[in-house]
């Protein structure tokens, strides 16, 4: 029996599709002339840029300007009125509103501050990453840069007391090296949600033989997880060349002073409080503001200090002082914290928010970590900080595979 044809199968039909990841070729498809591609092209890529503290003139202009672009603004409803004091800004537009923005406002010399904050924003272009750690230049071709875990603690919420004895932590950090670990990154103390403090000498006693022997047998930048200015100081001299500090230098006065004069990479990670207190007290109004800006004002510290930018690098503390729902909002908006200009690392590998999403214990946590692993190399995060590095390096060159695909 012959088959009848069906509206499916009729030449001609009309058809749609949503495409998200639309790019020359797709233009090209269309048997458009090549030569329009320069124009097009822009029209492809939306951003949503959210300028803070503007005064009502100048939201009032970037409003009508971005409509007569065919872009848009949101600003105070009393801005127009002058009512209010200042206004946040919301922008939206394509790259090619934002080009004519730009243009527009070139000959606004009272907006040229603004001007060059859009065009720092959305028009910088970051490739890799390069760190100034201890007067010497690490550069990476593909990002994320993955930094692997080792603890050598007795009491850590993953691994407390699997690396703890040098000679384990060296094979344990050749091992990572040979799976793709691009920094090492070793902590003598658990930070874990209600760990009690320890001494520095300590602190520092666990992990200067481990970094001494990582040191003399690997090329890569070694971090010490301390918030303890004497054993950061001490990890230095032992090999380190970074330091990754859970407290953004609020617990040691000393620790600033020991990153400008070594040169070494610091990493600032938002804390409330310390390990013991961190998570009696997880409200915020809107927490991505708030660990914005509280980075923020920890990056301006040391540029003020004098410490290179290339050797700065801010981490949002997801686990550290935040519920659930908090650890989910700071993951999703991780790619806002770029906009402060240095490197954002994530670290959150294992914790306890992937537990409470998957209902799992802390040894059937991989799944939940590789799923944000992924959302966090989609959105463009400089540095991971693993412990399963080899699993994580995988993931990575998969979904690079097909991000990057041209």
């Amino acid at each position: 029996m012959a088959l009848r044809s069906t509206k499916s199968s009729r030449k001609g039909l009309l058809r749609a599709r949503l495409v998200p990841f639309a790019d020359e070729q797709t233009i090209l498809s269309c048997g458009v002339d090549p030569a329009s591609l320069p124009y097009m092209v822009p029209k492809l890529t939306h951003r949503n840029l959210l300028l803070e503290g503007i005064r009502p003139f100048a939201a009032n202009i970037l409003k009508q300007s971005m409509l007569s672009l065919g872009g848009d603004a949101a600003v105070h409803r009393n801005a127009i009125s002058g009512k209010a004091d200042v206004s946040n800004c919301l922008l939206m537009g394509d790259l090619r509103h934002y080009k004519r923005l730009v243009e527009k406002l070139a000959s606004q010399h009272s907006l040229e501050t603004i001007k060059e904050t859009i065009e720092e924003q959305i028009f910088r272009e970051t490739k890799g990453l390069t760190l100034s750690l201890c007067a010497h230049d690490y550069s990476w071709t593909d990002a994320p840069v993955i930094m692997g875990i080792l603890n050598v603690t007795p009491d850590s919420f993953s691994d407390g007391g699997v690396w703890n004895d040098p000679y384990r932590a060296l094979d344990h950090a050749l091992r990572m090296a040979e799976e793709g670990a691009d920094i090492i990154d070793v902590g003598g103390e658990s930070s874990r949600p209600g760990a009690e403090s320890i001494d520095a000498r300590e602190e520092t006693a666990r992990i200067v033989p481990v970094i001494e022997k990582i040191a003399s047998r690997v090329s890569l930048p070694v971090s010490i997880d301390t918030r303890n200015a004497a054993t950061a100081e001490a990890a230095i001299g032992a090999g380190a060349c970074m330091i990754n500090d859970i407290s953004a230098l609020s617990h040691d006065p000393r620790m600033l002073d020991i990153a400008k004069k070594s040169g070494a990479g610091i990493i600032l990670m938002h804390m409330r409080g310390s390990p013991e207190t961190m998570q009696n007290n997880t409200e915020y109004v809107d927490i991505v503001h708030e660990v914005y800006s509280y980075l923020e004002e920890k990056v301006s510290q040391c540029l003020e200090a004098g410490i290179d930018r290339k050797s700065i690098l801010v981490d949002p503390g997801i686990g550290f002082g935040k519920d659930l729902k908090g650890n989910l909002r700071l993951v999703r908006s991780i790619s806002e914290f770029r906009s402060l200009r240095v490197p954002v690392v994530l670290g959150h590998s294992r914790k306890s928010f992937i537990g409470s999403v998957l209902d799992v214990s802390v040894d059937q946590r991989q799944e939940g970590t590789d799923a944000i692993s992924s959302w966090a190399v989609i959105e463009g995060i400089d540095v991971l900080r693993v412990h399963d590095v080899g699993r994580t390096g995988r993931i990575k060159k998969m979904i690079l595979a097909v991000k990057d695909l041209s």
